[in-house]
């Protein structure tokens, strides 16, 4: 798929969401690419030039560029381009479960499911060949980055690492930690726990990447599976390791109700499920915190105050019956929120599905605080936009990766990770335009009659619809 073309020129429409209330679109814009660098070198409406040469140029200041050196894109009618999508919660493994157990709670699906499926990655052959089917599909969906969890295993989850490497996907990946409260055939010592993620992040660290400008395409995490199954040594040992190297964390808070209270029970002291986290140094900027479900007002405050982020994963929450995560209030604290499909405690590994299943939650939340009579005031009486849940799978994961500085946005000088989306495709589960008399009366083409497309990008596509993938500036899934 690599082109040995030095830049790459995009002219069509162009959305993203710089920030949760600002939904950009230009419907005849111009994007630029070096593809040495990843990085997009300039962003323009359409001046009616149609020479990708002449935009380089001017954007680069170089005037030997050539024609031979320039990849032009033209966008149909029916496609935007828009930054990747961003997975900030997801098991690699599970997806030889995905769609099962979705009639348990929580912690009886872990016993069903989870342990006995995550057990056969002792066997890296098998590891590999269902990596190679789970990011693929991941990919599919225009997923350009994911926090994925392992298995407790250190070889393979360096496949999994492979695997993604191999794919070009940009990748979080964690060994999972477990040392007590856990099946005797899927458990080890705390000794071998941190040795084991020592080693890994060693091993990743020390990969020969292919990312651009000195950033590697997969890095490592430090991924203790969650409190009921990790000892305080444990804990208190990744703790230092994600200090130490300056490592991301990643860890599953108040999910359910019955996980809260194990979790409690487990470490008595405690004064909140998140303060447990906080002892050991695993809440910091950078720390991806997923469900918070059943936070308390103190556990809001750890998160918030910590520079903590969190990955809302509404399809899992309603699967497993777990409960409805309260966006608004999250973000009122000042918390960056993603999206995550935590598959397969999700039964969609679609950001897209995340997206409208966000705006379900957040509006059978708010019918409930109606229904009770809690006061519903400002932004917390308004139900997530389309363009607020648009946000959360792009500028939103990438403020919770710690990335935002570099994806989630098309502005110059960040990386090109991005998808085309054709809504015209064939079968396209979006209905066409033309019989869409909404769009017609906004002037098809308008930034009004894309405003409309976008939204039903949100509600109806799929798949189906990510007709390119770009990673770093390159091309690493096509329909065609």
């Amino acid at each position: 798929m690599e082109s040995t073309q030095n830049y790459l020129v995009f002219f069509g429409c162009l959305v993203d969401t710089p920030a949760l209330d600002q939904l950009r679109i230009e419907p005849r814009g111009v994007l630029g690419v070096d593809r040495r660098t990843g990085q997009i070198i300039g962003r323009d409406a359409h001046s009616g030039v149609d020479s990708a040469v002449e935009y380089v140029r001017a954007w680069t200041g170089d005037v030997s560029v050539k024609g031979e050196d320039v990849e032009k894109v033209s966008l149909s009618g029916g496609q935007f381009l828009m930054p990747g999508l961003i997975d900030t919660h997801t098991h690699a493994p599970q997806a030889t479960f995905m769609g099962l157990g979705h009639d348990l709670p929580l912690m009886e699906w872990l016993e069903t499911y989870t342990f006995k499926y995550e057990s056969k990655f002792s066997d890296t052959q098998w590891a590999r060949q269902m990596y190679q089917a789970a990011v693929s599909r991941v990919v599919r969906n225009g997923v350009t980055f994911a926090a994925y969890y392992g298995t407790i295993h250190l070889e393979a989850t360096c496949v999994l690492a492979d695997v993604i490497r191999g794919i070009g996907q940009r990748a979080y990946v964690g060994k999972v930690c477990m040392d007590a409260n856990s099946p005797d055939y899927y458990v080890q010592t705390t000794t071998t726990t941190l040795d084991d993620t020592r080693e890994f992040v060693a091993r990743i660290q020390a990969a020969d990447d292919q990312g651009c400008g000195g950033l590697p395409l997969v890095s490592p995490i430090v991924t203790p599976r969650f409190v009921p199954s990790c000892s305080g040594a444990c804990l208190q040992g990744l703790g230092d390791l994600a200090r130490a190297h300056d490592l991301p964390v990643q860890s599953h808070l108040c999910e359910n109700p019955a996980e809260v209270a194990f979790a409690k029970a487990c470490f008595p002291g405690s004064t909140s499920y998140a303060a447990i986290y906080n002892k050991y140094g695993l809440l910091k900027p950078g720390s991806i915190m997923a469900h918070c479900v059943h936070m308390s007002d103190e556990d809001v405050e750890l998160v918030g105050a910590t520079g903590s982020g969190v990955s809302h994963c509404p399809n899992s929450n309603f699967a497993l019956t777990s409960g409805i995560a309260d966006v608004r209030r999250l973000i009122a604290r000042g918390i960056p929120v993603g999206l995550g499909t935590d598959v397969g405690g999700g039964y969609s590994p679609s950001i897209i599905d995340a997206m409208r299943m966000a705006a379900a939650a957040n509006r059978a939340l708010l019918a409930m605080k109606r229904d009770r009579g809690d006061a519903l005031e400002g932004r917390a009486a308004v139900p997530l936009e389309f363009s607020e849940v648009l946000f959360l799978a792009t500028m939103g994961g990438a403020r919770v990766m710690r990335m935002h500085h570099l994806l989630g946005s098309l502005d110059p000088g960040k990386l090109l990770d991005a998808v085309v989306v054709d809504l015209d495709v064939q079968n396209s589960p979006v209905p066409a335009t033309s019989t869409t008399p909404a769009i017609g009366e906004r002037g098809e083409g308008s930034a009004d009659a894309w405003r409309l497309r976008i939204e039903q990008f949100v509600f109806l596509a799929d798949d189906r619809n990510i007709s390119r993938v770009y990673v770093d500036g390159k091309l690493i899934h096509s329909l065609v």
